[in-house]
Formats: C-alpha cells, sequence, structure tokens
C-alpha cells in the first residue's frame, strides 16, 4: 500500500483527534471507564431513570452506549498497534484506523441522536406542564382580583 507524502501527518492528526474526543467522550457521553466510580453510578442511575419512564428505551440506550463503547474500544486497539509499528508499517493500518473512527462516529451520532430525541420530547412535557401552571395562575390572579373587589365593596 502506497503512502502519500503527508499521510503520516494526517494519520498523526488523525490519531491525536480520537484521542482527545475518547478522552472527552466519558464527560459527554457518560461512557463507563471502569475506573471512575462517579461516572458509573450517574449511568447506572440515568439507566434506572429510563427504564421506570420507558423499558423500551432503557434497552435501546444500552445497546446505543455499548455499541458506541465498543467502537471506542475498536479505535484504541488499532491506535496500540498503528503507534507500536514502525513508520515503514504504519501505512497498513491507515484504512483500519480509518474505518473504526468512521464506525465510532456513527454510533456516536447514533446515540446523541437517541438522546436529543429524548430530551425534545421532555422539552414538549415541560413546556406543556408551564403552559397548564401559567393557566393556573391567571385563573388565581383573577379569583384574587375578584376578592379584592369584594373586600373593598365594589
Amino acid at each position: 500500500m502506497s503512502v502519500g507524502r503527508h499521510a503520516p501527518r494526517s494519520v498523526g492528526v488523525a490519531v491525536t483527534l480520537v484521542a482527545v474526543v475518547l478522552a472527552a467522550a466519558p464527560g459527554a457521553l457518560a461512557q463507563k471507564t471502569g475506573g471512575d466510580g462517579a461516572v458509573d453510578e450517574r449511568e447506572r442511575a440515568f439507566v434506572e431513570g429510563l427504564r421506570r419512564e420507558d423499558p423500551g428505551d432503557a434497552d435501546r440506550y444500552v445497546a446505543l452506549r455499548d455499541a458506541r463503547n465498543q467502537a471506542v474500544a475498536e479505535v484504541q486497539k488499532i491506535q496500540a498497534r498503528y503507534s507500536a509499528a514502525g513508520p515503514e508499517l504504519r501505512g497498513v493500518f491507515v484504512q483500519q484506523l480509518r474505518d473504526a473512527q468512521r464506525q465510532y462516529a456513527e454510533r456516536s451520532l447514533a446515540l446523541l441522536d437517541f438522546l436529543d430525541a429524548r430530551e425534545r420530547r421532555a422539552l414538549i412535557r415541560y413546556q406543556e406542564e408551564i403552559g397548564r401552571i401559567n393557566r393556573t395562575l391567571d385563573e388565581r390572579a383573577r379569583a384574587r382580583a375578584e376578592l379584592e373587589r369584594l373586600l373593598r365593596g365594589d
């Protein structure tokens, strides 16, 4: 496989970019790291909350999360191979690394789509509840005004 003049640099940039994304992923998406009990506990509480709301959503989330975590592991495995290979062999791993990165991106986007859809549904519920509360406050304001008129003898 021939590697272009700029391929080693672009692959190095891609490897660094993926490493940064993977480092940020645990906080952004509550990825289980095995070493952070607080993240594990938040993840467990989130899944339990989902399960109470809708068991199907909880199962879908867990499947999407696990698929994304599997993709993270695959990228890390190929990155390790790439890093361990000498400069003359790195070209062999470039396409595998790109494919793994693409798989990671696709699975991460699917997880984000799920979370966004869930949040949009919650936003609609909250807006409906805010509307209901505002109507109740308006009714009370009208009743208050009527009672105050009675007190004044109007």
